[in-house]
């Protein structure tokens, strides 16, 4: 599999996960990268960001789709976040939900799929956020130190669901991914998007570990990060429009 993404955590998270069921990644830095590399290696599914340095990812699957050797590869692409702050979005699948649909194209049996994405195993947290909310279970895990993957599932009203996909390690916050972003703002928008949409459910998989860590991103405590992001949540429902 082909992986030419803006964030080098969640390029290295997908590589994590899929080296879990032995499928080989190959990364490229760019969509001309990416066609140099598919000109001398073979893949089977390519995953791209939606925005590329030097191309749109619409460019980027007409090239691939005009030429004779890679025109039956499927495409899939990350959406990216939405301009002007706009939270009512995600409109697409993103995040581990690509990841996934990739993995079906590749033929790896979903009995097989890696946490978070394996619905045969059981979580060892789960349940609907309600009144609750997501950053006490997290403040809950992070005091027990634990390591492992969070799927959030967000259910808006007449619309389809969204998936965000964390990940601890020894209670402290270090990979995010929700609609189009990464890193904090995957978080803060989860959340913000959480608000606008309360049917919402979360799972917890424990793991001995999480070896990726999107360091540019989470250099703060889980509870430090929370309290920061509560505050930014109060700005920004404080602001009009």
């Amino acid at each position: 599999m082909l992986t030419i993404l803006n964030n080098p955590a969640r390029a290295a998270m997908y590589e994590y996960l899929s080296g879990q069921v032995g499928v080989q990644v190959v990364h490229a830095e760019s969509a001309l990268h990416a066609l140099t590399q598919l000109e001398r290696t073979q893949v089977d599914a390519i995953i791209c960001d939606a925005t590329m340095p030097d191309m749109t990812g619409a460019e980027f699957c007409s090239v691939v789709a005009g030429d004779q050797t890679t025109r039956r590869l499927p495409v899939y692409l990350i959406p990216g976040a939405p301009e002007g702050g706009d939270h009512r979005f995600v409109t697409l699948p993103a995040g581990p939900e690509v990841l996934a649909r990739a993995f079906r194209q590749l033929g790896v049996d979903m009995a097989r799929y890696p946490v978070p994405m394996n619905t045969h195993q059981r979580p060892q947290l789960d349940g609907e956020l309600g009144p609750t909310g997501l950053a006490e279970y997290l403040n809950w895990v992070a005091e027990l130190e634990f390591s492992g993957h969070w799927l959030i599932t967000v259910r808006p009203e007449g619309g389809s669901q969204r998936t965000g996909h964390l990940a601890m390690s020894g209670g402290k916050v270090v990979y995010a991914e929700f609609g189009g972003r990464s890193g904090k703002a995957a978080i803060f928008t989860l959340l913000r998007f959480i608000e606008l949409h309360p049917a919402a459910e979360f799972s917890f998989f424990r793991t001995p570990e999480v070896p990726v860590h999107d360091a540019d991103a989470f250099t703060l405590s889980t509870a430090r990060l929370l309290i920061e992001l509560a505050v930014d949540l109060d700005e920004s429902s404080a602001r009009p429009g």
